[in-house]
């Protein structure tokens, strides 16, 4: 097919599980360019049979490509600096950073596919697209009045030098992470703000509000940073408007698009068992007793699949076949 596909950040953690991701799909018929920093520059990556080499932005005339779409597997800078000019050149972009997310859609095809429009479309939050792929069928049907999100989020949600750090118990060799992660967790994820919350925590509650296209819900979140390599983890307690029994919210859990609800005794969700999976795990399903109409569940997913790279490749497949 005469199509080209750009990968920006395509040797990094989420890069990488994007072309994986590809090849598991087995997305063959398309042309590939491959990008990164100038260190990954002249690597060799492989979609299908073919070997691509990576390229940097900054030493290759991309404007002189027709690029249909790129996936933007980049932080808020570099998706602030080349994204327009992307854009500017024709291309729809697929953008992971959290820059673009309060102008342009946010998506969760299993949610929001008919939102994908215009030249940017925003991949979530990686804990806020776990949360509302269980919460959203329950949403529809009686309506959140209230949503406590309480996370455990994996070091390799913050990239491979955080990575790198949970091999050091040394302050001062830190590479990405404030505080030494081995043996211990960090009760803040990003920058604490003045209204008390951290990047993290502000992002789950206003992406929520805004996938959800409900703002009268009141979202609240604190977001841990724990040393695991992968999974992101979350305590969800959530009050519906409109009165509701256990079973029936079971019975959506059930029934709702990419959810596998494990929910016996001794096999409830744990990374151990989600790494490397496309679903969201669901369990630990219970009333709860102090609030009317009130709710405890608990949640897994892998952050660099469902919470990154499968949910961008959704959005592209999405992409391909309006295209059609």
């Amino acid at each position: 097919m005469d199509c080209c596909i750009a990968i920006v950040g395509a040797t990094g953690l989420v890069g990488r599980t994007v072309i994986k991701i590809l090849n598991e799909n087995q997305m063959f018929s398309y042309n590939y360019l491959l990008f990164a920093s100038e260190k990954s520059k002249g690597k060799k990556l492989k979609i299908g049979d073919k070997k691509i080499m990576v390229k940097t932005l900054s030493s290759c005339n991309f404007l002189s490509k027709k690029i249909d779409y790129a996936l933007f597997c980049t932080d808020e800078n570099i998706s602030k600096k080349y994204i327009p000019l992307f854009t500017k050149n024709g291309t729809k972009v697929i953008d992971f950073s959290s820059y673009y997310r309060h102008k342009y859609p946010l998506i969760i095809p299993e949610i929001n596919s008919n939102k994908i429009k215009g030249k940017i479309i925003c991949n979530p939050n990686c804990s806020t697209i776990a949360g509302l792929m269980s919460l959203y069928k329950i949403h529809q049907m009686y309506g959140l009045k209230r949503i406590v999100y309480s996370t455990y989020q994996a070091v390799s949600g913050a990239g491979q030098k955080a990575l790198d750090d949970m091999k050091t118990t040394n302050n001062k060799k830190l590479k990405k992470l404030d505080f030494v992660i081995k043996d211990n967790l960090i009760p803040y994820i990003g920058e604490i703000f003045s209204n008390g919350y951290s990047k993290e925590e502000n992002k789950m509650i206003y992406e929520t509000k805004k996938i959800l296209g409900d703002k009268t819900i009141n979202v609240t979140a604190t977001c841990v940073r724990i040393p695991i390599s992968v999974c992101h983890s979350e305590s969800i307690n959530f009050e519906t408007k409109k009165r509701v029994s256990l079973k029936e919210i079971e019975t959506l859990l059930n029934n709702s698009n990419g959810v596998c609800v494990f929910n016996t005794y001794k096999n409830y969700p744990m990374p151990i068992n989600v790494r490397g999976k496309n679903f969201v795990a669901v369990g630990r399903i219970r009333k709860d007793f102090t609030n009317k109409n009130s709710f405890n569940i608990f949640v897994v997913s892998d952050n660099l699949r469902k919470g990154s790279a499968q949910n961008a490749v959704q959005i592209l497949q999405c992409l391909l076949r309006s295209k059609k």
